[in-house]
């Protein structure tokens, strides 16, 4: 897709999309393609799953604390009934 076309699908400038675009092609996240007078843009589905793997340690992490508090607010709920 074109920054244009993908502009149109958020409420955004195509300013603040083409500066996404730009940081999501320095990541290798998106490939661009020059066609005449235009660029377009295609997502690398190969770096995402690199991505997804940077990302799964802290999804453990999250959800090792929102287990952590899920206990502590199941204890003060406990404590609060007994009262």
């Amino acid at each position: 897709m074109t920054p244009n076309a993908l502009a149109e699908h958020f409420q955004t400038s195509r300013q603040a999309v083409s500066k996404h675009l730009q940081i999501l092609t320095e990541c290798d996240i998106l490939k661009q393609e020059q066609q005449g007078r235009e660029i377009r843009y295609q997502l690398n589905a190969s770096k995402m799953k690199d991505v997804e793997k940077w990302l799964e340690q802290f999804r453990q992490l999250l959800e090792k604390r929102f287990d952590q508090l899920d206990n502590v607010l199941d204890q003060l709920k406990s404590n609060h009934n007994e009262k």
